[in-house]
């Protein structure tokens, strides 16, 4: 019997164009999604020719090891949710201006 489970991780390729940018705020941005999307993680992946050069490209890991110790594919996760995440990626301030610093 298979398990089923939602996607938990998903990949970050930012556009071509602000690569250096996202690299030099790598933690600071993967900190940000997971505090804006509670229980999932994301990881920043290098640039590589995926979707639109100009947006953000979400991808999601789909693969889980069961109990079995068997390998299972995620239910995949739902358009809107996956364009949330692209759009929260361009909301993020890469120059990390910080207002309040102490």
């Amino acid at each position: 019997m298979a398990t089923e489970r939602e996607v938990l991780e998903f990949i970050i390729v930012p556009p071509f164009e602000q690569r250096a940018a996202v690299a030099a705020a790598k933690e600071r941005f993967e900190n940000y999604l997971a505090n804006r999307f509670p229980g999932y993680s994301f990881r920043v992946g290098p640039f590589a020719p995926v979707g639109d050069v100009d947006e953000f490209s979400v991808l999601p890991l789909m693969n889980f090891l069961g109990d079995d110790g068997k390998s299972y594919m995620c239910v995949p996760p739902k358009r809107w949710f996956v364009s949330e995440i692209a759009d929260a990626c361009k909301q993020f301030d890469m120059r990390g201006l910080r207002h309040f610093a102490a």
